[in-house]
């Protein structure tokens, strides 16, 4: 019983993480944006916690699961993503072709219904969770112009707003963005 909560734990937070923390403006996750911009050892950092949520995933089910093979693809995934500069290159990837992103989303629905991989759509999701909050090539270009950073400083929320920014790129310099000046 206790395998299939941590299941349902393991499901549920693709779902409920995006929907806390996708766009927040609160300080923690100010200070979380600003680390993963400017600091490459933040995003190393992140990769690694993502790959040790993934295999406690694999343990928790092959714990419920003994003798199940279908976590071998899912485990090669996991394998390749201990590489820093692949996991780096898939979550731009990722970021920066959206449509690549939604093709991914629907590769995962739709093998989580094929019962020996359900493990690899649970991984997709979980790569997918991580690119949602992983700068872009934008963002990291974006650093170097001196007026993103000066706004930058002046509100935390700003770097928020140009964070997750992909569809709307010049849209939130007019806008008002909630910062007093």
């Amino acid at each position: 019983m206790t395998w299939i909560i941590l299941q349902f734990v393991f499901l549920a937070m693709p779902v409920v993480l995006p929907a806390l923390l996708y766009r927040s403006r609160r300080c923690f996750m100010a200070r979380f944006y600003d680390k993963m911009v400017w600091s490459e050892k933040a995003r190393r950092l992140y990769a690694h916690v993502l790959l040790i949520v993934l295999l406690l995933f694999h343990y928790v089910y092959t714990s419920g699961h003994p003798g199940e093979f279908g976590i071998v693809p899912s485990t090669i995934v996991c394998a390749a993503w201990a590489s820093f500069r692949r996991a780096d290159r898939w979550m731009r990837g990722l970021l920066d072709r959206p449509k690549r992103f939604v093709w991914f989303a629907l590769l995962a629905l739709v093998i989580g219904f094929v019962p020996h991989l359900y493990t690899m759509a649970v991984t997709i999701a979980f790569v997918l969770l991580a690119a949602l909050f992983y700068p872009s090539a934008r963002v990291m270009s974006e650093k170097t112009d001196i007026r993103k950073f000066l706004e930058w400083l002046e509100c935390p929320g700003a770097l928020a707003d140009s964070y997750h920014s992909i569809i709307t790129r010049g849209c939130h310099d007019n806008a008002d963005n909630g910062c007093s000046r």
